[in-house]
């Protein structure tokens, strides 16, 4: 048998994320995936069992690229409020600059997808993000974040960069330092 080839299992998983950004998750269906990789439905299966695992591979990918964009410069060492914010800005600019994946993966969070390996998926969320969770926590054992459950402050955190992010891109309010730290800013104040 002849070993599988990584770049088509990556156009696949690129398939899943432009159609969920352009037509929604509900609308991946594995003809659609087929026709827009260019892979004939047969070797799609030898890739992926079924939809729901080429969705899941999808989640993995996207969530492990955008998880290392988020610590690209980060010091824990640094002051607290200076490294969220570090973190703030490469969550924005991630998700400015790469639209189809950040639809798919707000669409796969409010899907039932998530509960397919929940266990597993958190398990692993807290591993990537461990360096957020040490953040808060440090924040809070310096009396500067609010003494809340960890997963309550990143939650929050997420929905307001994700809020910033789709304001930007709706035209809501522009993409300008003003409007990025002042967001920031609400952030701040709302953990602390």
């Amino acid at each position: 048998m002849r070993p599988l080839d990584p770049d088509k299992r990556e156009k696949i998983i690129q398939s899943v994320l432009l159609l969920a950004g352009r037509e929604g998750l509900a609308s991946v269906n594995i003809a659609g995936i087929s026709k827009t990789a260019g892979i004939a439905i047969g070797t799609l299966y030898t890739y992926f069992k079924n939809k729901e695992e080429a969705i899941q591979s999808a989640y993995s990918s996207v969530e492990g690229q955008m998880t290392q964009k988020m610590y690209t410069h980060f010091d824990l060492s640094l002051p607290v409020r200076q490294s969220l914010k570090q973190i703030y800005l490469n969550m924005l600019n991630y998700r400015l600059n790469h639209y189809n994946e950040t639809v798919f993966i707000d669409q796969y969070i409010q899907s039932n997808y998530i509960q397919l390996n929940f266990e597993k998926q958190m398990t692993e969320f807290e591993i990537q993000n461990k360096p957020l969770y040490d953040l808060l926590r440090k924040g809070q054992q310096e009396g500067l974040v609010k003494n809340s459950e960890i997963i309550m402050l990143i939650s929050f955190f997420d929905g307001s960069v994700r809020a910033c992010s789709t304001g930007i891109i709706q035209k809501l309010f522009p993409l300008t330092q003003e409007v990025t730290d002042h967001y920031f800013d609400m952030i701040w104040r709302g953990i602390t």
